[in-house]
């Protein structure tokens, strides 16, 4: 048989265990991360599918009024916290995968004293959104100034893909939602945009000139805009 004709292999990329866990430090972090064998390597699941967790809202807030909302890459936390503290009765999870990043967030919300209806989850949130979050339990998404992954062979990283908005879209609530956009990036703004609005179920109803969200800037960019970098922000309903 020649290599021309031979079958193509299937690259299996196989699934891990990761388990979601309180910070016993700072009790505003919930760490979700591969579970490791003694030698620091991921341990595969037995049948290769993905770990589900029987996770529900509750568990990372007690006392939620069944309001969450969900930041996608806090950085330092200005946004989450101030959001936080404007609405008492507004519960949401920030997230970050650089323990240092959540924990300076975490530490923000601390001293302004939000950690009863804010917290940080340390980890992969695609993974988080697709194993472990329920169908139609959140009411809106913010996503400010995500790293843009500029290379070309980092662009695989970025993600504002459809499999992303696949899982958005599942966990939102029926009805229409919002998802909240902003960066300083123009290409990766371009690309994002044009998965939005391929989309299913998807409507951009500001493109591009949104104010931020209630005024609240974020710390990347008050210094962008120092930087004189133009800001793309936009405003995305989800309706289902």
């Amino acid at each position: 048989m020649t290599e021309e004709n031979s079958p193509q292999k299937t690259k299996v990329i196989p699934e891990f265990y990761r388990d979601l866990k309180q910070d016993m430090n700072d009790i505003g972090i919930w760490h979700y991360v591969f579970r490791t064998s003694e030698d620091h390597k991921p341990i595969r699941t037995t049948d290769g599918l993905p770990h589900k967790l029987d996770f529900n809202w509750k568990d990372m807030f007690p006392n939620h009024n069944d309001h969450i909302e969900v930041e996608i890459g806090s950085g330092k936390g200005s946004f989450i916290a101030e959001y936080a503290k404007r609405h008492p009765d507004i519960f949401i999870m920030g997230s970050e995968w650089d323990y240092t990043w959540a924990a300076f967030a975490v530490h923000r919300m601390e001293k302004m004293g939000v950690l009863g209806n804010a917290s940080m989850l340390r980890g992969d949130v695609f993974y988080f959104l697709r194993d472990v979050v329920k169908d139609n339990t959140v009411d809106a998404f913010h996503m400010y100034f995500p790293d843009p992954w500029p290379k070309e062979k980092q662009n695989k990283n970025r993600l504002l893909r459809p499999d992303f908005l696949t899982e958005v879209a599942r966990v939102l609530k029926p009805g229409k939602r919002f998802f909240y956009w902003g960066t300083d990036h123009q290409e990766y703004n371009e690309i994002a945009l044009e998965t939005f609005d391929k989309f299913d179920g998807c409507t951009i109803v500001e493109r591009n000139t949104a104010q931020p969200t209630e005024g609240i800037s974020t710390g990347f960019e008050r210094k962008y805009l120092k930087e004189g970098r133009p800001i793309y922000r936009s405003v995305i309903v989800f309706e289902k």
